[in-house]
């Protein structure tokens, strides 16, 4: 018989061990898959941890891999589409954006399908097509922060600076980001508010230091005279 005594050393040494598997998500999900065959949830966990690593090319292969064993989960289906569109693999992303659509009802997943959606037609010029998905996003979840951003985006385009802003303020009101304030900031100095333009660069410099186009739009603002 062994010794109560050895019976907790080994327990103990074998909780060490996988505690040790716990320290990070990108350790947990490796080891689930190393025990596990067709697990779809975690080869979707390990894509995100390998994005928080800065791996956005091995955590494609895991959204791949996930959306392989299940077609239907709309998760992995959205972070390969995000993927592809931070690749400019518009029409891909777009496709696969379309799927997630028709794979759930969650309105907070939907929102922002909806808004990427939104921002894929935009960068390939499809204006309306853009705003309208950046309104269905909105009507969704009205904390939709980048839906207010690529719509600041297109109204700015059609010369709509005044609408532009309020879309632009909103969208760092509800997260503050170095493009989101920059964004602010241009549309701002357009509008000849110079000293409101100044305050938004500086924020996208305060959150961002080495914005090199907050840095020169502050320079320009501050040679032109008042």
């Amino acid at each position: 018989m062994i010794p109560a005594g050895c019976v907790l050393l080994v327990l103990s040494a074998a909780t060490h061990r996988q505690l040790s598997y716990w320290a990070s998500n990108y350790d947990l999900w490796t080891h689930t898959l190393a025990v596990t065959d067709g697990n779809f949830i975690a080869q979707d966990n390990l894509g995100g941890a390998l994005l928080l690593l800065g791996k956005p090319d091995e955590a494609y292969t895991h959204f791949q891999a996930a959306t392989e064993i299940n077609p239907r989960d709309p998760m992995s289906r959205s972070n390969l589409a995000a993927y592809l569109q931070e690749h400019g693999h518009l029409d891909e992303a777009i496709e696969q954006e379309k799927r997630v659509i028709s794979l759930t009802s969650d309105p907070g997943l939907l929102a922002a399908t909806y808004a990427n959606l939104g921002s894929a037609y935009r960068a390939l010029g499809a204006d309306g097509d853009a705003r309208e998905n950046y309104e269905h996003a909105l009507r969704l979840n009205s904390g939709q922060d980048n839906a207010y951003l690529g719509l600041g985006q297109l109204l700015e385009k059609q010369n709509k600076l005044v609408e532009a802003i309020s879309n632009y303020s909103r969208a760092v009101e509800l997260r503050p980001t170095d493009r989101g304030f920059l964004f602010l900031g241009q549309a701002l100095a357009n509008a000849g508010h110079r000293a409101q333009a100044l305050a938004a660069y500086q924020q996208a410099l305060k959150i961002s230091p080495d914005l090199v186009e907050a840095q020169h739009a502050v320079d320009q603002l501050a040679a032109k005279p008042n």
